[in-house]
C-alpha cells in the first residue's frame, strides 16, 4: 500500500473483514471466563436459572400488591364513603341513587340465589 490516503484507510477496512481472534488467550475478559464455566458446569445453570425466576416472581409479585395499593384501594375508600356517607350521595349519584340501590341489591341477591343451588 503505497498511498497515504489508502493506508489511513486500511485499518478500518481490514478490521470489518478480520475473522482472526481479538483476544488471545491470555487476554480473556472475566465474562469470557465466566460463560465458558457457566457452559461447562450444568449445575450453575440451573442455581441461575432458579435465581432469575425468583427474581421474576418478586418483580411479579411487588406489581401487583402496588396495582392493588394505589388503584384498587382508592376506589374501594371512595365507594364505601358513597355507601356510608348520604352527604357524598347526592353529588356523585344525582336522583338515581334509589334505582342504583335496587339494581345492586337485585344483582347481590341473584348471585346469592346461584350460590345456594
Amino acid at each position: 500500500m503505497g498511498d497515504k490516503a489508502l493506508q489511513g484507510w486500511y485499518p478500518t477496512i481490514h478490521g470489518l473483514f478480520n475473522v482472526a481472534p481479538t483476544q488471545s488467550v491470555r487476554e480473556r475478559t472475566v465474562m469470557d471466563v465466566a460463560r465458558t464455566w457457566l457452559r461447562t458446569h450444568e449445575d450453575a445453570q440451573v442455581m441461575l436459572a432458579s435465581v432469575l425466576v425468583v427474581i421474576g416472581l418478586w418483580w411479579l409479585v411487588r406489581t401487583v400488591l402496588a396495582l392493588i395499593l394505589n388503584l384498587i384501594c382508592p376506589l374501594m375508600v371512595v365507594i364505601l364513603a358513597v355507601v356510608c356517607v348520604p352527604q357524598l350521595r347526592a353529588p356523585l349519584l344525582g336522583q338515581n341513587y334509589p334505582v342504583l340501590a335496587n339494581l345492586l341489591r337485585n344483582i347481590l341477591l341473584k348471585m346469592a340465589e346461584n350460590l345456594k343451588v
